[in-house]
């Protein structure tokens, strides 16, 4: 084969190696939304790598152990049947098995005497790995939640939006 034929074929099997993290990434942002929809703390935490970080809007949690232990709390907290919904993420490779990853999400809850809706975006470093992928770090910003039992539609002129 011919310099540039290696040239090329090497450079094909970089975009590929790209394409198939990026995937993978993406891929692991809907397994997360799934494991929420059915919470399984141990499930939940080995979505993340062993010395990954979970951020939150009231702190961080450090390692499987602790990241575990956050989702049992937040369920014993909250029983509430949740959806969530994950959007088209956008992904951009780092370097060599790194992606960063960013994408709004939303979720549904329907619990004893209230309905809810929310919403809000994550910010994550995915490693990755022959076509998988895990959390090196998660930040979970929720930017609003409404309890859509109290909300009521306004008239058009207020361009139909909600409010309590």
């Amino acid at each position: 084969m011919t310099d540039g034929v290696l040239t090329a074929l090497n450079v094909l099997t970089e975009r590929v190696a790209v394409l198939e993290a990026h995937r993978a990434a993406g891929d692991l942002m809907h397994r997360y939304a799934g494991a929420l929809d059915d919470p399984d703390p141990q499930r939940l935490s080995l979505l993340f790598t062993r010395t990954g970080i979970l951020r939150t809007p009231s702190a961080e949690y450090r390692g499987r152990s602790a990241i575990g232990g956050f989702f049992a709390a937040a369920r014993e907290r909250d029983t509430s049947d949740k959806r969530h919904f994950v959007c088209q993420p956008e992904i951009e490779a780092q370097e060599s098995g790194i992606v960063s990853l960013r994408c709004y999400f939303l979720y549904t809850a329907l619990g004893s005497g209230r309905s809810a809706l929310g919403w809000g975006t994550y910010a994550a470093e995915c490693l990755t790995d022959f076509g998988t992928a895990q959390f090196e770090s998660l930040t979970i910003a929720v930017h609003g939640d409404a309890d859509l039992s109290t909300a009521r539609r306004l008239g058009p002129e207020n361009s139909g939006q909600l409010t309590r």
